[in-house]
């Protein structure tokens, strides 16, 4: 029930009907409801193992790069910039989970979960512009996080000519304007 509701939430989104759930795992409406309710739980799941990918990825920029914050920066904005399967990377499928969760006055315990890794993913890149002594961290950090966060939104809508390709660049010459070293073009991953 777990790997079905997985597929059909990484596809349709959480909202999708438990009974489709259950019919892909081979099982009925009562089985589904005894061991995870009406969906939450489920739900609760997904969303922790997007967090865990998503944390792996960095975990990858760390190892990749040690006590290198700007190439972990940099590698940051260049995975972003290039990604093809971007609706299903953990990222973008926090954003859409966040967005089916949010009801107008009333606030869905699990969006909690979602925010508390924006917040630390905010903090992380905040430390690594501190730890890469640029200048007005948290400005920079801010700046970065609404360039990544618009392009993961954004794909898609504007075809080949999309604003997102412009992720990389814009974020290095922002990078350079708070103090970096300005890198060539053969650098670039």
């Amino acid at each position: 029930m777990i790997e079905a509701a997985d597929r059909f939430f990484r596809l349709l989104g959480i909202r999708v009907e438990p009974s489709l759930i259950a019919h892909d795992a081979h099982t009925n409406m009562d089985t589904l409801i005894k061991y995870f309710g009406h969906g939450d739980p489920l739900v609760g799941r997904f969303i922790k193992s997007l967090v865990a990918d998503a944390e792996e990825y960095w975990r990858g920029r760390s190892e990749a790069y040690p006590n290198d914050p700007v190439s972990q920066l940099r590698e940051w904005l260049a995975y972003e910039g290039h990604q093809t399967g971007y609706m299903m990377e953990p990222a973008v499928l926090l954003s859409r989970t966040a967005a089916e969760l949010f009801e107008p006055l009333k606030h869905h315990p699990l969006l909690k979960e979602i925010e508390d890794y924006w917040q630390a993913e905010r903090r992380r890149v905040v430390g690594l512009c501190r730890a890469a002594k640029l200048r007005d961290p948290l400005e920079l950090a801010d700046k970065l996080l609404l360039l990544v966060h618009g392009a993961r939104n954004e794909r898609g809508a504007y075809g080949s000519l999309k604003p997102s390709r412009l992720l990389q660049k814009a974020g290095n010459e922002m990078m350079v304007a708070h103090g970096a070293q300005n890198e060539s073009a053969g650098d670039r991953p």
